[in-house]
C-alpha cells in the first residue's frame, strides 16, 4: 500500500494519505484545512481520493475533510456519534470499508472525545491480521490522549471509556501492528508525548507510562492529573468542525502603507509583530502584541487574542506572508488585513512613534533583583518548569493565565518577564505593555541562560503555588 504521513510541528498534528497499489484508491485520514498538500500529494502519487476519514472532531484545528469530499467527490466519513451537521457517511463499530485490497475495520473507541473512532487496517485477503491502525487522539507515542479537553467534568467520565477503547480493543491487537495517531509532539490534546511520530502496539504496551496503569481507577487518576492548559481558541474548533469548515489558502500578500495601517488601527485593527523578540524590543509600533514566527505562532495568538478582531501583520521579511497567515488560517483567524510595508522602519520614518522593550541578560536580571527594591520578576513558563526551578522571589503567572491574572501585577512597579528562552516572555511583555505597564524589561535567553549561568534557583513543591507579589504589596 501506499502511506504518507504530514506533520505540522507547532500543533503536533498528524494526517495521512494512504492508498491502495492495485486500484489506486486512497484516503485521507484527519486532514487539516490546507488541503493543497493533500491534492498535490495524491495526484502526483496517482492516487484517487475516494474517502476523508476522521477519527473525531478536533478540538485543535479547522479540518479539511468537508472541503476535500466536496472538491473531489469524495466520501466523508466519521463517527455516527459525531453528530456532523455537513454532509458526510456515519459509521460505528464494525463497519467497513473497501480501498482496494485493503480493508478498513471501524472501532468505536470513546475516551480522547466521545465519539471518538479508531480505524484499524488489513489486507483484505487476511482481514483477520490487521497490520496497522489510525488511532487519533486515544494512543499516542509514549502517551494517550487527554479526556479533559471538553471540560474536566466530562473528562471523567470519559477518562474510564478511554481504559475501556484502549485495554478492551486497541491493545487486543498484536504487537506488530504499526500505530498512527493524530496527535504528536507539540499538540496539547495530551502530554509527554513522544517526538517519535510512529509506533507500534507493542511497543507502547511495553513503554508507554499510562498503559502501566492497570488499575481502571489508577489509570484514571493519572490520566486526568497534570494535563497542559487548553488554548482559548479550542472553544470554537469544535462547533467549526461539526459544521464543516470550509477550505483555506494563504491569498496573495497584501502590503500595506503607514497610512492604510493608521486607519485600520483606527477603525478597530490590532498589531501582530512576528519578528523576532530582540528586534521586537528594539522598536515596535505602540499597542502591537509580538508573536515570533515559529511552530508554536497560531497556539500563542489563539491562546492571548481573540479571531474576530481584524489583523495587521508587522513581518521580518515579506516573504514569512505565507507561513504566518497559512498557520493562522488552520485555527480559523482569517481577518488578517495585510502586512506593514517597509515594517517598523517604515512607520518610523513617516515620523510615528515606535516604542522599545529593554532587554537584559540574565547578569543584569541578577543585578537588579539584589538592587532594586520594588522590582517584580513575573515567571511565564507552565507549572512544571516553574516548579523544577525558578528564580528566588520570582512570581508565577503562567502566559496561558496571563489575561486573566493582570489584575495580580502591580504596573506601576519595574517589571522584568521571564520564560525558557525569551521567546514567551517576549509575547508577555507586549501583552503588559499594551495593558499600561511602563518601566518593562524583557530577559534574554530566559531561565536556560540563568541556569547555565550558575545563577541561583530554588524548586516549589507542586502543592504550593505562591502568591502573586501584587496580592502582598
Amino acid at each position: 500500500m501506499y502511506l504518507q504521513q504530514f506533520f505540522v510541528e507547532g500543533l503536533g498534528h498528524a494526517s495521512y494519505l494512504i492508498g491502495s497499489d492495485r486500484t489506486r484508491e486512497a484516503a485521507i485520514v484527519d486532514p487539516r484545512r490546507d488541503i493543497a498538500v493533500y491534492l498535490d500529494a495524491a495526484a502526483t502519487a496517482g492516487l484517487r481520493i475516494r474517502y476523508v476519514l476522521e477519527t473525531h472532531v478536533h478540538n485543535d484545528f479547522l479540518s479539511g475533510a468537508r472541503a476535500i469530499a466536496e472538491r473531489l467527490g469524495a466520501e466523508h466519513v466519521a463517527s455516527a456519534e459525531a453528530g456532523l451537521s455537513c454532509r458526510h457517511r456515519a459509521v460505528r463499530e464494525g463497519d467497513r470499508l473497501e480501498l482496494g485490497e485493503l480493508e478498513i475495520a471501524v472501532l468505536f473507541t470513546p475516551g480522547h472525545t466521545p465519539e471518538h473512532v479508531s480505524y484499524v487496517v488489513a489486507d483484505a485477503s487476511r482481514a483477520d491480521e490487521p497490520v496497522l491502525i489510525f488511532t487519533g487522539g486515544d494512543l499516542l507515542v509514549g502517551s494517550v490522549g487527554r479526556p479533559d479537553l471538553l471540560g474536566r467534568e466530562l473528562g471523567e467520565k470519559l477518562a474510564p471509556q478511554l481504559y475501556d477503547s484502549l485495554f478492551g480493543k486497541i491493545l487486543k491487537l498484536e504487537d506488530y501492528v504499526e500505530v498512527l495517531p493524530t496527535h504528536g509532539a507539540g499538540s496539547l490534546c495530551g502530554r509527554s508525548i513522544s517526538s517519535k511520530r510512529t509506533t507500534t502496539i507493542g511497543y507502547e504496551r511495553r513503554f508507554n507510562t499510562f498503559l502501566q496503569k492497570r488499575d481502571r481507577q489508577e489509570f484514571v487518576d493519572f490520566v486526568l492529573d497534570g494535563n497542559p492548559y487548553v488554548p482559548a481558541y479550542y472553544k470554537s474548533m469544535r462547533p467549526g468542525n461539526l459544521a464543516g469548515a470550509d477550505s483555506f489558502a494563504a491569498p496573495s500578500p497584501r502590503p500595506l502603507s503607514v497610512g492604510e495601517v493608521q486607519h485600520a488601527l483606527a477603525h478597530g485593527a490590532i498589531v501582530v509583530d512576528t519578528r523576532s523578540p530582540g528586534a521586537f524590543g528594539g522598536g515596535h509600533l505602540p499597542g502591537a502584541y509580538n508573536v515570533g514566527l515559529g511552530p508554536m505562532l497560531a497556539t500563542w495568538v489563539g491562546s492571548l487574542l481573540r479571531s474576530d478582531l481584524p489583523i495587521v501583520l508587522v513581518l521580518e521579511r515579506p516573504s514569512d506572508w505565507n507561513e504566518v497567515v497559512t498557520a493562522l488560517g488552520r485555527i480559523g483567524y482569517e481577518r488578517v488585513m495585510g502586512y506593514l510595508n517597509g515594517g517598523a522602519e517604515a512607520w518610523q520614518e513617516s515620523g510615528q512613534p515606535l516604542l522599545t522593550v529593554e532587554q537584559i541578560d540574565v547578569r543584569e536580571l541578577d543585578r537588579r533583583r539584589h538592587t532594586v527594591a520594588d522590582l517584580q520578576i513575573i515567571d511565564v513558563r507552565m507549572e512544571g518548569e516553574w516548579e523544577a526551578n525558578h528564580i528566588p522571589g520570582a512570581v508565577f503567572v503562567p502566559l496561558t493565565e496571563l489575561p486573566q491574572l493582570l489584575g495580580e501585577i502591580d504596573p506601576s512597579r519595574p517589571t522584568v518577564v521571564v520564560c525558557g528562552s525569551g521567546y514567551r516572555s517576549s509575547i508577555a511583555s507586549a501583552f503588559l505593555e499594551s495593558r499600561g505597564v511602563k518601566r518593562l524589561a524583557n530577559t534574554v535567553g530566559g531561565m536556560a541562560a540563568w541556569s547555565a549561568a550558575g545563577l541561583e534557583t530554588v524548586a516549589t513543591p507542586s502543592d504550593a503555588r505562591p502568591v502573586p507579589v501584587a496580592a502582598t504589596s
